[in-house]
Parts: C-alpha cells; structure tokens; sequence
C-alpha cells in the first residue's frame, strides 16, 4: 500500500530510527531518493535559536551559505517571507521577483548551484509553535518541472513533516501518547485508513458522513500526536492499536 508515493514500511523505518538518527545524512539521504539538486532544511523556533541564527541541515555550498548570510537575504528572501505565512507548498515559480534585490538573489543563487526550481513545505507541530520551512531543489528545466511538480509535491509534504519530526525529537522527547484514549470508532477509521481507504470509502464502510470520519482521524492524530494522516497511521501500527 502507498501513501503520497511512500510505503507504510519506508514510514515505520522512520519511527524506528528513533531521535538519534544522522540528521544531515537523513537529509543527503532524501535528497538523493526523491532526485533533487538541494534540500534545506530550516527554523528559526528551535531552543536556543532564532530568526538570525536558525536551526538549518541543508545540501547547499558553505559558500552558498555565507554569501546568503552575508547578504541578509532573508530579509527580502520571499521564499521565506511568503513561506511563514502559508499553509500549503509554495513554488518558487510563482513567487514576487520584482525587486532588483529579490532578481540579485535568485541569480546568484543559480550560480551558487541552488537549482533553476524549488517547492517550498511549511511544516508545523508536534507542539505548539514549532514549525519550520523545507524546500526541495532541482535542475529541472520548465516543462520538467511542470511535469514532475504534482508527484514530487505528494512526496516532499510527507519527507518534510518526517524530517521536520526527526528534527524536534532531536531536542528532546515527545510526550508518549495515550493509547487508552483512542476511540473504538477512532480505531476503525485509522484502520481502513491503513488500508488504503479515501475518507469518501471509510464514510461508506463506517455508515457516517465523511466529515464525521474526518474528526475521527483528526482527533486520533492529535492523541497520537502525529503530524498527518500517514504519520497517524504508522504510529498506530507501530503501537499495535491496529494491524
């Protein structure tokens, strides 16, 4: 079975890795996986950092990196500017380059081996004000990236919400969710969730409307204290609440 074009047991390898994971190689490792040029990885909420001194895991050239800094891009950087405000992937297509600054940027940047295309992920949990911004990189020339953009969309939402997982764990433990307090009904629609099942199916097979099942795997995802549907799911099958 697939999720957003990852397997069930790619997602449980995740869980299983645990906070010590090698995060930079985590990062190299997606990287190469999904075909990319670069990976970023950044957050300016982590404990002891801040908007001027972020957390970052990134692929870009130490170069790249000081140049960036150097020039306080992320000043002007819309890829930021818009990305901490969205909830949803921003490709950097449709961004405002209007500035000279803005122009400057984005061409050095392609100089600098950046990629000709990125799609930006806004990912925020698992505790409250925790978020943080992924972008995905790539060489790709217009049309390719027409083309490749919706399945690589799927694929980037669920390796930045894992990475962005990998991240926070690395700062200290997550609470351990309370399995008692996972509904029978909560059960269920996590497990035709973890057959396959669209919310339209498991609102037919569970005789509820799917707004109803939609609450039942919100509500179990917060007590799972996962980040999405899939996540749920592969905690839920790793605690054995189903099989």
């Amino acid at each position: 079975m697939e999720l957003a074009g990852w397997h069930v047991e790619e997602i449980q390898a995740f869980e299983r890795e645990g906070a010590g994971v090698d995060l930079r190689g985590l990062v190299q490792g997606l990287r190469d996986r999904l075909g990319l040029t670069n990976i970023v990885y950044h957050s300016p909420v982590m404990p002891s950092h801040s908007f001027h001194d972020p957390y970052l895991l990134l692929t870009y050239s130490e170069e790249w990196v000081a140049h960036y800094k150097g020039q306080d891009y992320v000043q002007v950087d819309p890829v930021f500017n818009f990305g901490v405000r969205s909830l949803l992937p921003l490709d950097w297509a449709g961004l405002p380059k209007r500035s000279p600054r803005v122009v400057q940027m984005f061409a050095e940047a392609r100089d600098a081996g950046v990629g000709h295309q990125g799609l930006t992920v806004p990912v925020r949990g698992p505790a409250q004000g925790l978020w943080a911004l992924v972008s995905f990189t790539s060489g790709d020339n217009d049309r390719a990236w027409r083309d490749r953009k919706p399945e690589l969309a799927r694929d980037a939402v669920l390796a930045a919400n894992y990475l962005h997982l990998k991240v926070a764990e690395s700062f200290g433990p997550n609470p351990l969710a309370d399995l008692d307090a996972i509904s029978p009904r909560e059960v269920e629609a996590l497990a035709w969730a973890a057959e396959g099942k669209t919310t339209e199916d498991i609102a037919v097979l569970m005789r509820v409307s799917p707004e109803t099942v939609k609450a039942h795997l919100d509500s179990a995802r917060h007590k799972l204290g996962a980040l999405n549907r899939p996540h749920a799911v592969a905690k839920a099958l790793r605690s054995g609440i189903i099989r």
